[in-house]
């Protein structure tokens, strides 16, 4: 049988069948019309996720703490023994420690309050060395970053995360203000661009000062073995593909400077 003839006798079945053809065409309509929904909302999703993810930075590898110590015999939470220290993180950003490791950077952190005339808010403060910005992917507003100087001679110095800004600067101006931590003054000398989205929005609520500066004047942690606790460990990698690796070389670095022959620390 012919195309023609095919085509014919089809028409006369839509023709002798309009209500059931319609139907059927609605049906894969609204078919086609679902999947192409699901498709997008499932693509914008996942460009959402990759964003925040990106934001964060997707070559980077975060050391922690791993041990859960005990104070009056209450068992505290996992990964606050002070096991980390400066030094390990200075071993692990030397040039020939790891292959494939772009920098290394430290982190402590804790809560106060901070002040600027009458306007206070409860944020987090962290304490961070001169290369925390660009191995966190964090992008500067107005001002400046910290100097290896002002790490150095324990400046009491400041940088503010956006939400932060807003809350005490609602006006702007905030480089070359001063503000307040803990009884303590500081000078802004610069504020963060926003991370954006609700999760990185906790990026946003913070105070950057050096970390020595943080060790000195608002906690004194020492490590469980001496050295100068530090809660995080930020290791930046040339790219995602060498993550895994890296993840296993500083691993290893780390166990020969705590001398570890068991579960790790």
């Amino acid at each position: 049988m012919k195309l023609g003839q095919n085509l014919g006798i089809a028409l006369d079945g839509i023709k002798a069948n309009k209500l059931r053809a319609a139907l059927t065409m609605l049906g894969i309509i609204i078919g086609v019309a679902a999947v192409i929904v699901l498709m997008s909302i499932g693509s914008g999703t996942q460009a959402q996720v990759t964003s925040r993810i990106s934001s964060l930075g997707s070559n980077l590898i975060f050391i922690r703490p791993g041990g859960a110590p005990q104070q009056g015999g209450v068992r505290q939470a996992q990964g606050s023994a002070a096991t980390l220290t400066l030094e390990d993180a200075d071993a692990l950003g030397a040039s020939d420690a790891v292959p494939g490791v772009l920098a290394v950077s430290s982190e402590v952190s804790s809560r106060s309050q901070v002040v600027f005339s009458n306007i206070n808010t409860n944020t987090s403060i962290r304490g961070v060395d001169e290369r925390y910005l660009g191995v966190r992917n964090y992008q500067l507003d107005e001002g400046d970053f910290f100097t290896k100087s002002q790490m150095d001679t324990r400046g009491l110095v400041a940088v503010l995360g956006a939400s932060v800004t807003n809350t005490l600067f609602p006006e702007g101006g905030a480089v070359g203000r001063n503000i307040r931590i803990n009884r303590t003054q500081f000078r802004v000398i610069g504020t963060l661009v926003s991370k954006g989205g609700s999760g990185a929005g906790l990026e946003d609520d913070v105070v950057m000062v050096p970390i020595t500066t943080h060790m000195t004047r608002l906690s004194a942690q020492r490590s469980l073995k001496g050295g100068r606790s530090v809660g995080t460990i930020n290791v930046q990698v040339e790219n995602e593909k060498l993550v895994a690796d890296a993840k296993d070389g500083l691993a290893a670095v780390l166990r020969d400077r705590h001398r570890i022959t068991g579960d790790d620390d």
